[in-house]
């Protein structure tokens, strides 16, 4: 199992996609599409920052369940991130109050210790990932992306303070993400410079499938799982 994390505007779906191709599967996606409090949250985070959490929190549990009884998936955001990242943004920047807070933190370990449960009872093949792709660049590149994009709630024109979550979000990341996650020792960790290789580029895709390849088998002992 494969799993992708990074800041908004990263790129993580595009990239996904790329690589569960590689691999032979279908990229199991965020949830954005449908989301009943995606927008709202950008309009008035404090109102609806845990109903968001919370939302994402079950659809990434459902998919992460999914995933882990195949032998050969990729998901286009990590569970990890929702506590160590999100919510702890939005606790920490006032969205979330202390009692928000910590009953969203207990339903994620809740979650978590499911996961493991099953696990030990071999209803799943596995308890973490075989590889997170973090797929990072410059805070200047995900902005462009996120104005490319275009989805109106997400644009910062006119939003300092929306600006300034981003560059909240994004420094967690660069900064303690990815240190936490490897002391944590979850899984190996690939890093994708979305400012070094581009997507539509041939010879970069396959630049990054060699590197996830030689990764995997370092530190793994496998490219696929039926090795």
């Amino acid at each position: 199992m494969i799993t992708l994390a990074g800041t908004i505007g990263a790129g993580k779906t595009a990239w996904g996609g790329v690589i569960a191709e590689h691999f032979g599967r279908e990229l199991l996606v965020e949830k954005v599409e449908g989301n009943p409090f995606l927008a709202k949250f950008y309009e008035d985070p404090k109102r609806y920052s845990f109903h968001l959490q919370v939302y994402f929190l079950n659809h990434r549990f459902k998919a992460l369940k999914e995933a882990m009884v195949h032998p050969n998936t990729v998901l286009d955001r990590s569970i990890y991130e929702d506590a160590m990242v999100f919510a702890r943004l939005q606790y920490e920047n006032g969205s979330m109050d202390e009692a928000e807070f910590s009953t969203y933190i207990e339903l994620h370990d809740n979650m978590m210790e499911e996961l493991h449960s099953l696990y030990e009872q071999q209803v799943i093949l596995k308890k973490s990932p075989d590889l997170l792709v973090f797929v990072h660049g410059s805070f200047d590149e995900a902005i462009r992306r996120i104005k490319k994009r275009g989805r109106s709630y997400e644009q910062i024109e006119g939003d300092p303070g929306l600006y300034k979550y981003y560059q909240a979000l994004y420094d967690i990341y660069e900064n303690e993400f990815i240190k936490e996650y490897r002391e944590k020792e979850i899984s190996p960790v690939y890093t994708l410079d979305i400012d070094k290789y581009e997507i539509s580029n041939p010879d970069d895709v396959k630049e990054v499938m060699k590197g996830i390849e030689e990764t995997l088998k370092k530190e793994r002992g496998f490219v696929f799982p039926e090795e």
